[in-house]
C-alpha cells in the first residue's frame, strides 16, 4: 500500500459549515482551491493507495524540520497540487514549503503550478524568481519533473534556467475532477433575458464594473458566484468585503445581487457543479468558477484577465475573450453565441494522455484509464451530506430561510458557550487572587514570627 500526503483542505466528503471555514480558512482564501485539489485526490485514488490531506499545513508550518520529519516517517510520497503559486502574495508560504521539501526523503511531486502577471507581460520581479528557483531546485531534487498549467509557466521557469526536461505542461487537473468530462454542448440557440445565467467575476478586475451594472439590470435570473474568503463573510455575516470604489462592484451588502438574494457562494466542488447544472450560461473571469461550470456540462466564457486565466484557456481550448477586448456593452447574450466547445471537447484525450504520462513518469498510480477505478471515491463522495450553497442574508426561499436560521442558532449556542467559559475564568481568576492573597499574607505572618523568635536567618 502506497500512503500519499496531499496537499489538500480536506477530505472531499468531508462537511466544513461557512462558520469553519471562515475561522479555519479551509479554502486558503479562494474556495476555487478545492477543486484541483479534490481532482488530483480523485485521480490518484488507485486501489493501491492511502491518500491523507495535509490540510495546508505544509505552506503553513513553522516548524519545518518536525513536520518534515513525520512525512519522512508515515508517508512514501508527497503529492502537491498548486494553482498560481509562483506570485509575489504566495512568497512567504512559497518559501515556507520549500523549507519543509528541502527536508524530504521521499519523492515530492508538484501537479498544475502556474505563474502570475499581467496580461500579455511576462516580467516576473526578481525576488519572485529567486523563490521560485529555490522550491523548483528542491522539488527537482526529489522528482523526475514538475507539471505546470501552461506554455507561460514553461516559459517563464525557462528564463530561472529549468528546460522542457524537467517541466511538463499538464493543465489544470480540475478538468478531471469528475472523471472523464463529458462534451459541452448547446443546448438552446440563444439566450433570453429571462435565461439562467451564472457570472463568475473577479472583483477586483475594474474593466468589469460597467459588464456587472449592466448584467443585474437587465438579466434577473442571474446569479453571482463569488470564491474568495472575504466574499463569504460578507455573506455570512454582512461584513462588506471592502469599501468598493464603484458602487456597482458587488462587494457590499447594499448591491442589488446582495439584497435580492443572487448571490451562492460554494463550500464543496460537488454542491457548487450540481447547482450550476441547472444554469443556461456561465461567464466571467474566474478560471475555476468557469471550470465548474464547464466541468457541470453549461457553455462558459472565461473573461481572462491575466495570464494565469489566458494560459489556462489556450492550453484546455477554453472558449474565452480577454478582458481588453470587452467594453461596457459587451453582453451575455454576445458572449453566448461565440462559446464554441468543439476544440475543448476534442482535446480532452490529447490532455488526459499528457497529465498520464506525467503520473506515470513521476512514480504516481492513477485512475485516469479505467473507467470505474474511482467507484469507492464517488460512492463516498455521493453519500456525504455536504453543506448547500451559502446565501446571502436577504434569502428568501424556505432553503435560504433555513441556513439563516441555522447559522444564528449556532450563533446563539456559541455565544452561550462563551459566556459560560469567560464566568469559570472569572471564577478561576477570582479564586486565584484570593488564594495569592492569602499566600502573601501567610508569608508575612512567617516572617513577622521568624523575626519575633530571632530565627530569621
Amino acid at each position: 500500500m502506497t500512503e500519499i500526503l496531499l496537499r489538500a483542505a480536506k477530505e472531499p466528503w468531508e462537511p466544513t459549515s461557512a462558520a469553519d471555514v471562515l475561522k479555519a480558512n479551509t479554502i486558503a482564501n479562494n474556495t476555487g482551491n478545492l477543486l484541483f485539489a479534490q481532482s488530483v485526490y480523485r485521480m490518484l485514488s488507485a486501489s493501491d493507495v492511502t491518500i491523507t490531506p495535509d490540510h495546508y499545513s505544509s505552506h503553513r508550518t513553522r516548524e519545518p524540520a518536525a513536520y518534515a520529519d513525520w512525512i519522512n516517517d508515515s508517508f512514501d510520497h508527497f503529492v502537491i497540487p498548486l494553482a498560481n503559486a509562483f506570485r509575489p502574495a504566495f512568497r512567504p508560504a512559497l518559501r515556507r514549503l520549500t523549507r519543509v521539501v528541502r527536508r524530504l526523503k521521499v519523492p515530492v511531486t508538484v501537479i498544475g503550478v502556474g505563474s502570475q502577471h499581467k496580461l500579455d507581460d511576462g516580467v516576473v520581479d526578481g525576488d519572485l524568481g529567486r523563490d521560485v528557483q529555490g522550491f523548483m531546485s528542491a522539488v527537482l531534487d526529489r522528482s523526475s519533473s514538475v507539471g505546470v498549467r501552461g506554455e507561460r509557466t514553461a516559459d517563464f521557469l525557462e528564463t530561472l534556467g529549468f528546460d522542457g526536461n524537467q517541466v511538463d505542461v499538464i493543465g489544470c487537473p480540475s478538468v478531471f475532477m469528475t472523471g472523464d468530462p463529458q462534451p459541452v454542448v448547446k443546448t438552446a440557440p440563444s439566450l433570453t433575458d429571462d435565461s439562467m445565467i451564472a457570472m463568475t467575476i473577479s472583483p477586483y478586475v475594474g474593466r468589469l464594473n460597467a459588464i456587472v451594472a449592466s448584467h443585474t439590470r437587465r438579466y434577473k435570473n442571474l446569479t453571482y458566484v463569488p470564491q474568495n474568503l472575504t466574499d463569504l463573510n460578507m455573506m455570512v455575516w454582512g461584513e462588506n468585503r471592502a469599501n468598493p470604489k464603484n458602487r456597482w462592484n458587488p462587494t457590499h451588502v447594499a448591491h442589488p445581487l446582495y439584497t435580492e438574494d443572487r448571490m451562492r457562494f460554494p463550500l464543496d466542488p460537488l454542491t457548487w457543479i450540481d447547482y450550476l447544472s441547472d444554469f443556461d450560461f456561465v461567464f466571467g473571469s474566474r478560471i475555476h468558477g468557469s471550470i465548474a461550470g464547464i466541468l457541470a456540462g453549461v457553455p462558459t466564457m472565461l473573461l481572462a484577465h491575466d495570464s494565469r486565466t489566458l494560459e489556462l484557456a489556450e492550453y484546455h481550448a477554453i472558449p474565452h475573450l480577454k478582458v481588453s477586448e470587452l467594453n461596457s456593452k459587451s453582453d451575455a447574450k454576445e458572449l453566448y453565441e461565440q462559446t464554441d466547445y468543439s476544440e475543448y471537447n476534442s482535446r480532452i484525450p490529447d490532455i488526459r494522455q499528457a497529465l498520464v504520462a506525467f503520473l506515470e513518469k513521476n512514480g504516481l498510480s492513477h485512475v485516469l484509464n479505467e473507467t470505474d477505478a474511482a467507484a469507492e471515491f464517488d460512492e463516498k463522495l455521493e453519500a456525504a451530506e455536504l453543506p448547500g450553497m451559502v446565501t446571502t442574508i436577504y434569502a428568501t426561499q424556505n432553503e435560504g430561510r433555513t441556513a439563516i436560521l441555522n447559522r444564528v442558532r449556532a450563533l446563539h449556542h456559541e455565544h452561550i458557550e462563551l459566556e459560560a467559559r469567560v464566568e469559570e475564568l472569572e471564577k478561576f481568576v477570582a479564586d486565584y487572587s484570593i488564594e495569592a492573597e492569602a499566600r502573601k499574607l501567610i508569608s508575612s505572618w512567617r516572617r513577622r514570627a521568624a523575626r519575633k523568635l530571632g530565627t530569621r536567618k
